[in-house]
């Protein structure tokens, strides 16, 4: 198996334990509202996504071993949803990075008051992962048809 495939591998995963402990933690105000609610659902298949691709990796790539189709189907699913919610990330970072003040203004109204280099830099980590998100996932779209007969 490729080392930059398992680098991506490492960084999706550490992000999805980020997303799921704060999923448990903001859970009531993800509930709150239908808007808030797509957003609890991109998360949850984005830590679905990291979880059924970092089991296609082990079992499949580093095990060679046969499993049943619906793994396939899981990393799929969540693949797809995980590629949508990578391009609104794209697209949104890249946007208020050409206006980071119109970020840094709806942050104050939240009643934080942070730098804009601070903003600034954690738009670009942003945009990094959206970037890393949408490689791993093409990548493991193109990984399920190589292995296709892995399958059963």
């Amino acid at each position: 198996m490729h080392f930059a495939y398992k680098v991506l591998s490492i960084i999706i995963n550490m992000v999805a334990m980020l997303l799921a402990v704060s999923l448990l933690f903001s859970l009531p105000v993800l509930l709150s509202s239908p808007l808030t609610m797509l957003s609890g659902f991109m998360m949850v298949s984005i830590i679905l996504y990291s979880w059924y691709s970092n089991k296609f990796s082990t079992k499949i790539l580093q095990q060679q071993q046969v499993v049943k189709h619906g793994l396939k189907d899981w990393v799929k699913v969540n693949g797809i949803v995980a590629i949508i919610f990578s391009l609104i990330v794209i697209v949104d970072v890249i946007l208020l990075i050409g206006n980071p003040q119109a970020y840094v203004e709806a942050v104050k109204k939240l009643g934080v008051d942070l730098p804009e280099q601070t903003i600034t830099t954690f738009l670009y980590i942003m945009l990094a992962y959206g970037i890393i998100l949408l490689i791993h996932v093409v990548w493991t779209l193109i990984l399920l048809k190589k292995k296709a007969s892995f399958f059963q």
